[in-house]
């Protein structure tokens, strides 16, 4: 199989960088999740509520997070700190689903700027040296980390797949429905289910933990964000599995430096 496209999510649940090659530490695609929005409480907000953060744009240049938004002047958050300032950045406990850990909150400023686009009050978090997340250890082993992604570092999916739905619907959905970071083409539709390791010609190891089951994000237009029906009963057609619908595979990396577009994986 070939991998065709890459993705990185730096806000969780905002929009995606396509970008043509991730790089990896010890939580998974370096830049992938780093940050996250969450309510006074802690909580992590998402577009299953909060359509709108499909539309919140971030980029990365060599010392910052940019994010953009209609009618929203540009946010620039710093990635670097002065001498000193690190140790004064206030931590907080966060919560994503199950999982509570500490994270970096990253100031007023961009706690307003999200509050003004959302309507809603919430602060930006990032990870932080103080943010270990251990993966679910029935499908990882022990020191797998992840960052704010919802269990996994990786997601990888289909064209072939993608094709079905589209041809069922007829026309052409969009694969960023479905969020993944790793879009690979050269298989049978939905051979994914029954893959176990994906590999590359470096030696890395792309295991796979379980299938993506699916929320309410993939039947929504990318643009509008309105529901869309004839997705979901695609996706009860094709994707319906144990009485959840299921579309990619989530994964982890081990011995993997580095992934890029165009790059041969082969599945076992």
């Amino acid at each position: 199989m070939k991998i065709t496209r890459l993705y990185i999510y730096p806000i969780k649940s905002c929009a995606a960088v396509a970008v043509d090659e991730l790089t990896f530490d010890e939580a998974g695609p370096v830049g992938d999740r780093r940050f996250m929005l969450v309510d006074p409480a802690g909580k992590f907000l998402s577009q299953r509520t909060l359509p709108k953060m499909a539309h919140i744009y971030p980029a990365y240049s060599h010392d910052s997070l940019l994010v953009s938004a209609a009618d929203m002047e540009p946010l620039s958050v710093s990635l670097t700190r002065a001498d000193g300032e690190e140790s004064d950045a206030e931590t907080l406990s966060v919560r994503v689903w199950n999982d509570e850990m500490q994270a970096q909150d990253c100031g007023d400023e961009a706690a307003a700027w999200f509050e003004g686009c959302l309507g809603r009050p919430c602060r930006l978090v990032r990870v932080s040296p103080e943010t270990q997340r251990q993966v679910n250890l029935k499908y990882a082993a022990e020191g797998e980390l992840v960052g704010f992604a919802d269990g996994y570092p990786l997601l990888i999916t289909c064209e072939e797949s993608l094709a079905v739905l589209s041809q069922t619907v007829g026309r052409e959905l969009d694969m960023l429905r479905f969020r993944p970071n790793v879009v690979t083409c050269g298989s049978a539709a939905f051979s994914e289910l029954s893959w176990q390791t994906m590999t590359n010609d470096s030696g890395g190891e792309l295991v796979i933990t379980k299938p993506c089951e699916r929320c309410v994000i993939p039947t929504r237009d990318i643009v509008s964000q309105q529901r869309e029906a004839d997705v979901m009963a695609a996706l009860k057609e094709h994707c319906f599995i144990d009485s959840e619908i299921i579309f990619g595979q989530n994964a982890v990396a081990r011995g993997v430096r580095k992934l890029t577009v165009g790059e041969l994986l082969r599945s076992e």
